[in-house]
């Protein structure tokens, strides 16, 4: 598998493993399970699956065992038509990890997955070793209006939407963009974003007067130019978490692990060590 940057000219993903699934509540939950070693769990952002973390598979599992699943109602795990809220995420995150064994691990979440991973750590403390929230939803305080509509509809809305994902627009290429709504279209999860765009616009659901309660080391990851959760975000997440580190990686958007994979999980693996 290659860590290197995504290919300027044109989209091909690196071999994946195979992919495993487990039973949670009754529904089907797909995930890829590889490496030995510390326990870390990628879980992903709106509309992602596990897929997302291609570029860092290599180098996470060299010194990791990697976990890393679609969300129920993601990817290729169930999609029961329900309303899915930030706890619903939470207590299937806490059935996946019983159903697999595990009992404690670091976590890595990407927007939404960052969300997800945040109140899980505020609700089960005694699981999460540390946290790292890569340019993570969740909080209001300094969050925008995403500049463009996250529920993709067309294949112009997926490049508009990418686009505003990356910093070099150069990465968004034919074939990307082919894939992407491909896979969109595939996975079917339509209904899960329009409902889980509900919750992103939902101040109940926000985590500003709870985060504090965070104990775990964290990391706040964020690219320098998300147009989407801005580094604003990233400077509150760091200044409500005691203890948190922020870091910062140039030129780069809202998808760090795709757009800079290998300076992605350098950082990742520093906290890990």
């Amino acid at each position: 598998m290659s860590a290197g940057p995504l290919p300027a000219t044109q989209f091909v993903l690196p071999p994946l493993p195979e992919l495993q699934s487990t039973t949670v509540f009754g529904r089907k939950i797909c995930y890829y399970d590889i490496g030995s070693g510390p326990l870390l769990v990628l879980v992903h952002g709106l509309g992602g699956d596990a897929d997302q973390w291609a570029y860092c598979f290599q180098a996470l599992s060299a010194t990791h065992r990697v976990v890393a699943l679609d969300l129920l109602g993601f990817g290729r795990s169930d999609k029961p038509n329900i309303t899915y809220r930030i706890a619903g995420f939470v207590k299937v995150l806490e059935g996946f990890l019983k159903a697999l064994g595990i009992g404690r691990a670091s976590f890595l979440g990407h927007s939404l997955g960052g969300w997800i991973v945040a109140a899980f750590a505020l609700q089960f403390s005694d699981k999460v070793d540390s946290l790292v929230l890569n340019d993570a939803a969740g909080i209001a305080s300094g969050a925008i209006k995403p500049p463009v509509d996250l529920n993709i509809s067309t294949r112009a809305h997926m490049r508009e939407m990418l686009e505003s994902m990356f910093y070099n627009k150069t990465l968004v290429t034919d074939d990307l963009v082919d894939l992407a709504y491909s896979l969109h279209l595939e996975r079917g999860d339509g209904s899960t974003i329009r409902s889980v765009l509900e919750t992103f616009s939902s101040p109940d659901e926000k985590l500003d007067h709870k985060i504090s309660g965070v104990k775990a080391p964290t990391l706040v990851l964020w690219g320098e130019q998300d147009a989407l959760t801005p580094l604003s975000m990233a400077r509150n997440f760091q200044r409500l978490i005691t203890g948190a580190r922020l870091e910062i990686i140039p030129e780069c958007g809202h998808f760090p692990a795709l757009e800079k994979p290998a300076e992605f999980t350098r950082r990742v693996l520093e906290l890990l060590r």
